[in-house]
């Protein structure tokens, strides 16, 4: 038997749970202070309902889903005809569902892989409860492919079915950065090399590693909240300097069981750079191999794992190692109106 838990507010939930949590989700998020800055920075009228599910002889969570709910606009999707009817209020309650995690890489939910089975039961039971309700008229859910169906009482208005790619992470099969090397394709490996060869000798540019944004010289100029943020979050920061200027930075966290996550952050201008794309990521990989700790190494943008709705913009980092998985994104309507979802 499973126990299910509901918060309204991701800051209700016991601190004692979090670093499970963190567990749970550790392939997907560095920290829970990534949700947590999702939820404080949502929309105006958006809202969550947190989802911590529990074995019968346990006190720690097993398992973990996010639903966002927000309003639907009903004064423009109703037809003229039907605002007549002023005594009408059932649209003013109206809500569309998101089902996913954070970004949505994670999926709908995240289990202990022991408890998968049942706590898929048991989230399948949570969905159409909120299915039921009548003031749900649409809804999103973000399911990993192969891994997290979930099917629908509904027969909607509208459906939409698109899947997405997920860049997951590399991981660390091999014991130095040399020997990474040598295991890529010739063509690839020679690119890498003339990268940074020409990074070294003719732009003279400098790698700086810094172990606390604090750390990092009040010269190279990174905005004082970034810095206020990632000190809060204990990152690490790899930068590209030149003549005392910033070109440009990684950030570094530190997740769960080895799982490193890395973002970066060009600062020069479009059509002038010396950094070019592909040595952030090799900068991130060359860091990975020099942390003993470091088990899976993970990109970020906007503190969310890469995202790419063509397969083929995946193959620059699958020839370097790292993996993909797909997440299906399905839509459903209950309005006629309404063919597509809010956000």
């Amino acid at each position: 038997m499973i126990i299910v838990q509901r918060f309204h507010s991701i800051h209700e939930i016991d601190p004692e749970f979090i670093p499970n949590l963190e567990v749970l989700l550790q392939e997907d998020i560095a920290s829970f202070n990534i949700l947590v800055e999702r939820h404080d920075s949502a929309p105006a009228g958006h809202a969550f309902t947190y989802f911590l599910f529990f074995g019968p002889t346990q006190n720690t969570p097993i398992g973990f889903a996010q639903l966002g709910l927000m309003p639907v606009p009903a004064d423009d999707l109703r037809a003229w005809y039907k605002k007549l009817a002023f005594w009408d209020k059932d649209h003013l309650a109206w809500k569309q569902l998101s089902w996913k995690i954070g970004d949505g890489s994670a999926g709908i939910c995240a289990f202990d892989p022991k408890y998968f089975r049942s706590g898929k039961d048991k989230m399948q039971e949570i969905v159409r409860e909120y299915e039921a309700r009548p003031e749900i008229v649409s809804q999103e859910v973000n399911s990993i492919k192969g891994l997290q169906e979930f099917t629908s009482t509904w027969i909607p208005e509208h459906t939409l079915t698109k899947e997405v790619y997920i860049l997951e992470g590399l991981t660390k099969a091999s014991k130095t950065y040399q020997d990474y090397l040598a295991g890529l394709n010739q063509g690839i490996r020679e690119d890498v090399r003339k990268s940074w060869k020409e990074l070294h000798k003719k732009g003279q540019i400098n790698l700086g590693d810094y172990q606390s944004p604090a750390d990092v010289p009040r010269s190279l100029s990174i905005p004082a909240t970034q810095l206020e943020t990632w000190i809060r979050w204990g990152a690490q920061v790899l930068t590209f300097e030149k003549d005392h200027k910033l070109l440009g930075c990684l950030l570094v966290l530190q997740g769960k069981n080895g799982n490193i996550f890395f973002e970066p952050f060009p600062f020069e201008p479009e059509g002038e750079t010396l950094v070019r794309d592909e040595l952030y990521t090799q900068y991130a990989i060359l860091k990975f191999f020099e942390m003993p700790e470091a088990r899976r190494c993970h990109l970020m943008k906007f503190g969310s794992k890469l995202v790419f709705e063509d397969k083929e913009d995946l193959k620059f980092f699958l020839s370097q190692g790292f993996q993909q998985k797909t997440v299906v994104r399905h839509f459903q309507s209950r309005l006629r109106e309404l063919e597509r979802p809010l956000c």
